[in-house]
């Protein structure tokens, strides 16, 4: 409805008018030229102004049209046909009151401007420019402070404080450990009820406001007064060094009942609107607390918000996934967000709220409200203005449903119990550690020389690093011996340590198929290969190792891996070397065979076996039983598929590639058999030309897939960080530390967040993970390789803010990003039919710019197209019906080099997506 409209349709009262000029001025920001300022009283409307009158009524008359009335001016409200009069103040320019300040109120905060869409882009510019009147000072030392708000009640939002607290009285480092609860919940107290009478003080949230804003003597006896009324009724949990003090909401109900000061006429002083925080800080340090706990009223309550809108105060939003709930969180969401923006920039990272989703199930979470929550909250708190569309606006936490949390009845009771909630208690034990670790300063590169000092060894470790990943890069142009026994490779052993292998070895481009086809041909070895990946060497079959195929990039020597592993096969048969066919000559039989194709390309790749071991006909059949006479048992590997065949969608090389990959069937036919296969190829190639049973033969050799999972993930991670100096130890630790010790040691890589401990930035792991991952939580080797060595470049010419706890500060690993995607996307053109295709066709239109998500039209893709981009993990589509046409979506290691923007609808929506498919990873 237009505001001229709700003009005429809602002024009932002189309320109705000052809303719609706050709403049109956005709370008098936008006045017009001249108009200096507005005053709204119950029996007229005074407007000041320096420009001639009848631009004031020009601009009444475009707001309130007809009821908007010139002689004698006034508005004409619906009830009983009255008028609201309007005086015109003369007033010189130079003399104009300062308009625009607002307090921490929903009355204020709910006409500012929420998002882009709110509002045409004048009124966001006009507030971008106009900072926070009377924006609060911070603390420098002191007592954080933490509050808890829910827009409903029963929500777990007292449990969820709770939790927090009892990880602070069980933190198990050194010291003593002092909280300070205080029950704002004017309404509904929660915390004040699970007090004994041992432990419940004589004072109340209540009269602390009453005494504050009446004060019966100065500040600092007031306040004293009341840090020694708590002193007396403290709690100890566990000694005298963890100590709980509770301020509860009333000494009983009357005094809520009967409550002549709230917490808004604290706020609605102008020359500081935050002194209840303010106070409430400085109680908290006469006595001696590391933490304030403030539980807040549910709701648009004006109880609560001049702590909710104060961005020095640390805010957790609970909400369950109940459509109710998410939709009054959003309301709560997209109002500190328009408040917080009026913050400087580098206030704003700070004052992030965190959400919690409460009261979760298994079936909550399979549910579409679970997933609909993380979209709808997402969306209301908009990602900062920067180019790392995977930080989320807000900080996502869960707490699953637990019955025994329904009957809590005492504070101790509470502390004892919350903790089993594991979810959001290990989340609260982190927020713990981190309020009380010693915190490690940022230092400028200017202030000394021992920073120097520390500055150079970082940049050196960066470049060790940055040569450590370039020669680990590309498997087929390095000769880095060190192999990492993954859940693949080990498979390998579980299943052939004692029968010949004969699979597919499936992967993605980048997932490491040519490093592991060189390290076993290196091995020479079936026994010997599976001894470096840490097997036991008796009861092991051993075989020999006869590359047939191989990349393009591996140097055909005489002398080269390639000739000495078919060379040591050939002499325990005592067979003639000159036999072997070099790369050359390989790939010119297979040239030849794609212009005069054989009769059945079976013969064909069975025969490129045989004859090299000097059997000249009965194919696969004859070789075997040669070998088993000789009592010789060899391994032919292949690799290299996508050189030998640049489109595997064409005719004749899709019926050449989908006959060698049946070959671990025709293997299998033999009897006594003396012969094993090992196909490396990419995952594409399989797609593209198996017809038949396609999701049976994939499953069939599943165990073996190449793939990276987040554990793996984090192993490469840390033994290129050993190789680099920066870890120390055994390389082999990478295979043997559990999780959570790689993600440890790893912090002296990229540190534990990107931020200090108290950040609400991403999880340094887990950021890098969802950066470098498909949609569905894929991951290759070489972009976590290709990732480091540019991070490690960027990082070793980097000046500024030394990070003394890492090597790759934030700033390197934001950078890096895009720089890989470009990189990856340029690549991948060159061997990815599919992507070069669609590459192609949007150069050929003229798309640039598009921004995710994005619709098939949009980027000009087919369904064939659109299939193929899915299966290798370039685009994701989002099935939810409510999306419409604008459903795809890129990660974010193919975004930028694709050259796609991100919308700011679309940054929430990814980031919902990676939680909802990748939500469990255990980083």
């Amino acid at each position: 409805m237009s505001l001229r409209a709700v003009a005429i349709e809602r002024l009932l009262t002189w309320l109705d008018v000052e809303r719609a000029l706050k709403q049109q001025t956005t709370l008098w920001i936008r006045l017009p030229e001249g108009i200096q300022g507005v005053d709204c009283f119950a029996d007229g409307m005074e407007i000041r102004h320096a420009a001639d009158p009848s631009q004031v009524d020009t601009w009444l008359g475009d707001l309130f049209g007809h009821a908007y009335q010139r002689e004698p001016r006034a508005i004409r409200l619906r009830i009983g046909q009255t008028t609201y009069p309007v005086d015109l103040v003369q007033e010189d320019a130079a003399t104009a009151l300062a308009m625009g300040q607002n307090y921490p109120l929903w009355r204020d905060v709910t006409y500012l401007p929420a998002d882009t869409n709110e509002v045409e882009v004048g009124a966001i510019a006009a507030l971008e420019v106009r900072p926070l009147a009377n924006a609060p000072k911070d603390w420098t030392n002191g007592p954080e402070l933490v509050s808890f708000h829910s827009f409903k009640g029963g929500v777990g939002r007292t449990s969820t404080l709770m939790t927090y607290v009892a990880a602070c009285m069980q933190d198990p480092s050194q010291g003593s450990k002092k909280v300070l609860v205080v029950d704002a919940d004017l309404e509904a107290p929660g915390v004040s009820f699970w007090l004994d009478e041992g432990n419940r003080p004589t004072v109340s949230f209540v009269q602390l406001l009453e005494a504050l804003h009446y004060p019966p003597a100065d500040l600092d006896a007031t306040l004293e007064f009341f840090a020694q009324e708590l002193r007396k009724t403290s709690l100890n949990v566990g000694g005298v060094q963890r100590e709980l003090f509770v301020l509860p909401a009333a000494l009983d109900l009357l005094e809520i009942q009967d409550m002549p000061v709230v917490p808004e006429h604290l706020a609605r002083n102008p020359s500081n609107p935050w002194q209840l925080t303010d106070h409430l800080h400085a109680l908290g340090q006469r006595l001696g607390v590391d933490a304030v706990f403030i539980d807040l009223r549910a709701g648009l309550s004006e109880l609560a918000s001049p702590i909710l809108f104060d961005p020095r105060v640390d805010h957790f939003l609970v909400s369950t996934v109940a459509p109710q709930s998410v939709q009054g969180m959003a309301e709560v969401l997209r109002r500190l967000y328009a408040f917080n923006r009026q913050l400087p920039a580098e206030r704003q990272n700070a004052a992030r709220p965190t959400v919690v989703l409460s009261l979760l199930t298994k079936e909550l979470r399979d549910a579409g409200h679970y997933e609909q929550a993380l979209r709808v909250l997402g969306e209301a708190y908009p990602t900062a203005d920067t180019d790392d569309a995977l930080t989320p606006g807000i900080q996502w936490l869960e707490a699953e449903f637990l019955s025994t949390l329904m009957s809590i009845a005492s504070m101790r009771e509470a502390l004892d119990t919350l903790p089993q909630s594991s979810r959001l208690s290990a989340s609260a034990t982190e927020w713990a550690k981190a309020l009380y670790a010693a915190p490690i300063p940022l230092r400028s590169t200017n202030q000394g020389t021992a920073i120097s000092q520390n500055t150079s060894s970082r940049q050196d470790q960066a470049r060790r690093l940055h040569e450590v990943c370039k020669a680990a890069e590309f498997a087929d142009s390095s000769d880095t011996s060190e192999i990492l026994a993954t859940e693949p490779l080990l498979n390998l052993g579980k299943h052939y340590a004692r029968e010949l292998p004969n699979l597919l070895m499936i992967g993605a481009k980048g997932s490491g198929k040519t490093f592991t086809f060189r390290q076993v041909v290196r091995a020479r070895s079936w026994q010997i290969f599976l001894k470096t990946l840490g097997f036991d060497a008796s009861g092991l079959i051993d075989a020999g190792i006869f590359p047939v195929l191989w990349s393009s990039n591996i140097e055909d020597r005489s002398d080269g891996e390639i000739k000495g592993a078919q060379g040591s096969v050939l002499d325990s048969i005592q067979v003639n070397k000159q036999l072997l066919l070099s790369d050359s000559a390989v790939q010119r039989e297979i040239k030849e065979a794609l212009q005069h194709p054989p009769n059945h390309w079976e013969d064909f790749w069975d025969g490129l076996i045989a004859r090299q071991l000097d059997i000249t006909e009965g194919g696969l059949q004859a070789l075997n039983q040669f070998l088993a006479a000789n009592e010789v048992r060899v391994v032919f590997v292949f690799d290299g598929i996508e050189d030998a065949f640049k489109d595997a969608t064409e005719g004749r090389a899709s019926e050449a590639i989908e006959a060698l990959l049946r070959l671990p069937n025709r293997v299998s036919e033999l009897n006594n058999r003396h012969i094993g296969a090992v196909v490396f190829v990419r995952a594409d190639y399989v797609q593209a030309t198996i017809r038949q049973n396609l999701g049976q033969l994939l499953q069939r050799f599943q165990p073996f897939r190449l793939q990276w999972n987040p554990e793996s993930f984090l192993r490469l991670a840390f033994m290129l960080s050993c190789q680099a100096g920066i870890n120390e130890g055994d390389l082999k630790l990478a295979e043997s530390l559990r999780i959570e010790q790689l993600k440890d040691k790893l912090e002296r890589l990229w540190g534990k967040k990107l931020g200090n401990e108290k950040s609400k930035e991403a999880h340094s792991a887990r950021w890098v993970y969802a950066a470098l991952c498909d949609l569905k939580g894929n991951v290759q080797a070489r972009d976590l390789v290709r990732f480091l060595r540019i991070a490690a470049d960027l990082e070793s010419e980097r000046i500024g803010q030394t990070w003394p706890d890492r090597v790759l500060a934030p700033e390197s690993l934001r950078k890096a990003i895009p720089l890989c995607s470009i990189e990856k996307v340029t690549e991948a053109k060159t061997e990815i039919a599919s992507l070069r295709k669609w590459a192609e066709l949007m150069e050929q239109e003229g798309i640039r710019n598009l921004k995710v998500p994005f619709s098939m039209q949009q980027a000009k893709l087919d369904t064939t197209l659109l299939s193929a981009l899915q299966e290798i993990g370039v685009i994701y589509e989002d099935l939810d019906g409510k999306l419409g046409e604008e459903r795809l979506f890129l990660p974010e290691i193919y975004r930028t080099g694709l050259r796609f923007e991100t919308s700011a609808a679309g940054r929430p929506r990814m980031q919902a997506l990676l939680k909802k498919n990748i939500g469990a990873i255990p980083l």
